[in-house]
């Protein structure tokens, strides 16, 4: 397979005349193919368990005004379906689906977010300060919430869906708190900050703190697989640009790949692990028109050159998710004034 465009068998783009979904060979052009409009600025993607509908929180450009909006796209089609008001100016965050899919978590302007996915309505709207990631518990009944510390170290809330209301938090040893990853059939969470990745216990009403993975200095970011087989974290600071592989019996880690260096890899995303646990994919250069999605061999821990993606014909990506299927990843960046997203077949 030879390195041209886009480094995989397929790129899926949505053809403007029929606007069905068609399979463009690797090495076609996606610069100027009709991907699917998502507003201004998109920060999230979850996609539904059956692959059919995609979630995309993003911001619009209105005046001097950035209201947030989360916008659901037939995937089989490229058309969206419906579009949520988030509100008016702040950040939007990744969404997180609950487990049957009748619902949606999304981070906007300060406050977590339930939307009613059967009536694309809003049903709470829950303040919380310093919100960075969430998580949605094995059984829908728990939303987990990171939140960076303002004055202290920061913490993991606990939101009840039945009351839709905070009931209670750990307090983690950091105040920089980011990315979270449910493990052990969402029996565990990992949480990384700052101080390194926290390991949690979720079986009690409030987490409780297990420890922290070491030898890991500050993460900024923390993967799992769907079937628990693999979990992996992003070092940040001194430990910027490496890839660490956990292990949940020890909390140790290793390091299992790096991307070049701090001077190179500043702008590095854990994207997802694939469903068997086989490939990593990780997020380079994001924000410029040279974005890349490398991909890595967790067997031997090695880089797949020739599997890399790139040459989306964005210039930047915000926001990726990887399919149900393990062989779709969906890309949200941005074109001129307006984000497009955009599936590649791996």
């Amino acid at each position: 397979m030879n390195s041209l465009t886009v480094k995989a068998r397929w790129t899926i783009a949505l053809a403007a005349s029929t606007a069905l979904l068609c399979a463009v060979p690797a090495g076609a052009a996606t610069a100027g193919t009709a991907d699917t409009a998502v507003g201004w600025r998109a920060f999230g993607i979850a996609v539904s368990a059956d692959g059919n509908r995609a979630y995309v929180a993003a911001e619009d450009h209105v005046g001097a005004d950035h209201p947030g909006f989360l916008r659901t796209v037939d995937t089989r089609t490229g058309t969206v379906l419906a579009q949520t008001p988030l509100g008016q100016d702040g950040p939007v965050g990744r969404p997180a689906l609950s487990p049957d899919g009748n619902r949606i978590y999304v981070l906007a302007a300060d406050h977590l977010l339930t939307v009613d996915l059967a009536t694309n309505t809003v049903l709470s709207r829950t303040p919380v300060d310093g919100p960075r990631a969430i998580a949605v518990s094995a059984d829908g009944s728990r939303v987990f919430v990171t939140q960076q510390g303002s004055s202290g170290p920061g913490r993991v809330l606990v939101f009840d869906i039945v009351t839709r209301s905070f009931t209670g938090a750990v307090t983690l040893g950091d105040p920089d708190v980011d990315g979270i990853a449910l493990h052990n059939g969402g029996a565990a969470a990992y949480v990384a900050t700052g101080a390194g990745v926290v390991h949690l216990d979720l079986t009690t009403p409030v987490p409780t703190v297990i420890g922290t993975v070491q030898p890991l200095a500050a993460a900024t970011e923390v993967t799992a697989s769907r079937e628990d087989t693999r979990l992996y974290a992003l070092g940040s600071r001194s430990a910027q640009g490496s890839g660490y592989e956990l292990n949940p019996f020890t909390d140790t880690s290793r390091t299992a790949f790096t991307l070049g260096g701090p001077a190179t890899s500043a702008d590095t995303h854990l994207v997802s692990v694939s469903p068997d646990g086989s490939r990593l994919f990780v997020l380079k250069d994001g924000w410029k028109p040279s974005a890349t999605v490398l991909v890595y061999d967790t067997a031997t821990n090695t880089a797949l050159p020739d599997a890399d993606l790139t040459g989306f014909g964005l210039d930047g990506v915000g926001a990726t998710a990887l399919g149900p299927d393990g062989h779709t990843l969906y890309l949200a960046g941005s074109r001129g004034e307006t984000s497009y997203l955009k599936a590649v077949v791996l």
